[in-house]
């Protein structure tokens, strides 16, 4: 394919991703073009140079598109599963590169898979709009990729992880390093030995609660009526007060569980589900995984609790 014209030079990076992606990873590379049609249009259709080019990729498309199709991939017919696809592999190279560059390593690998990451997830939002995460995780790794490109031209030591503020609150960097772009020539190759799989975090012994005794609810005396004077009406039997069962406390669900107790849910309860609500749970799962990593801890504990309550009632959340 022709060279892409100068009114749709911004989309170059997307292009040259499509081209790496190429071999190993069709549908990544499918889904970058498709990114770049979309932006196209909305940058310049009305330019001969520029229908001219979408044109043709438009044409490539629908070819690549058929041959995949006889591969069996339902990902380019399919915007939740292709979605969900593009979104994890943009989520194994954005935790690769963070894990990495918390632990002080900043070779070009870990430049190159910030780079990466945050296109993917701008690749993304040609499905909508980008969940809150996923928005920073974007603006975060393009500057990271900046950040640490610039410090490896410029020979400055590197912060590892964000950088923060006196106050603890995390900044995304040195002012103005946002509104630069790293530079083309740095990121012509995808990195080699990238995750082909998932990122699993670093294996820790399984964690053992502290021994607690089992909660037992305070006992309770059995209720008697306050006692009083036999009452002794004229020619009447005695007054004996109507009997009422012993006093027992209202069942509960059980105490809330304290920290380092176990919470125990019953498996046995949960629904049928359909394919939008599996895909729906997985993500929610996803996104309890990622906040681990960033030790968000009130968040994983929202999705997970949100994909139980799908598979118990399946309802959303």
């Amino acid at each position: 394919m022709a060279g892409i014209p100068e009114s749709l030079k911004p989309l170059t990076p997307y292009m040259r991703l499509a081209k790496q992606f190429e071999a190993r990873d069709p549908t990544v590379a499918y889904y970058c073009q498709m990114y770049v049609v979309q932006r196209g249009i909305k940058l310049d259709s009305k330019s001969p140079e520029g229908k001219s080019f979408l044109f043709k990729l438009m044409d490539s498309l629908e070819n690549r598109k058929k041959e995949l199709l006889e591969q069996g991939n339902d990902a380019v017919t399919n915007d939740t599963i292709a979605s969900a696809y593009i979104e994890t592999k943009g989520l194994q190279l954005f935790l690769f590169a963070d894990r990495e560059d918390r632990a002080s390593n900043f070779d070009d690998k870990v430049i190159k898979s910030f780079y990466t990451s945050s296109l993917l997830f701008e690749v993304l939002t040609q499905f909508g709009e980008l969940s809150e995460e996923v928005e920073h995780q974007k603006k975060y790794a393009k500057w990271k990729a900046t950040y640490l490109e610039r410090c490896k031209r410029t020979g400055e030591q590197p912060i590892p992880g964000p950088l923060q503020k006196e106050g603890g609150e995390e900044i995304p960097g040195p002012a103005g390093t946002l509104d630069r772009q790293p530079s083309a020539s740095s990121f012509n190759t995808l990195p080699r030995d990238e995750p082909a799989v998932p990122y699993q975090p670093p294996s820790q012994p399984a964690y053992q609660p502290p021994s607690q005794p089992s909660y037992q609810p305070p006992s309770q005396p059995t209720y008697q009526p306050p006692s009083q004077p036999t009452y002794q009406p004229p020619s009447q039997p005695a007054y004996q007060p109507p009997s009422q069962p012993s006093y027992q406390p209202a069942p509960t669900a059980g105490p809330p569980s304290a920290p380092g107790q176990l919470l125990v849910i019953d498996s046995t309860q949960f629904c049928s589900l359909n394919y939008q609500q599996i895909e729906a749970v997985q993500k929610l799962c996803r996104h309890a995984s990622s906040a681990l990593n960033f030790q968000d801890f009130k968040t994983c504990l929202e999705n997970l609790t949100k994909a139980i309550n799908t598979v118990r009632t399946g309802q959303d959340g």
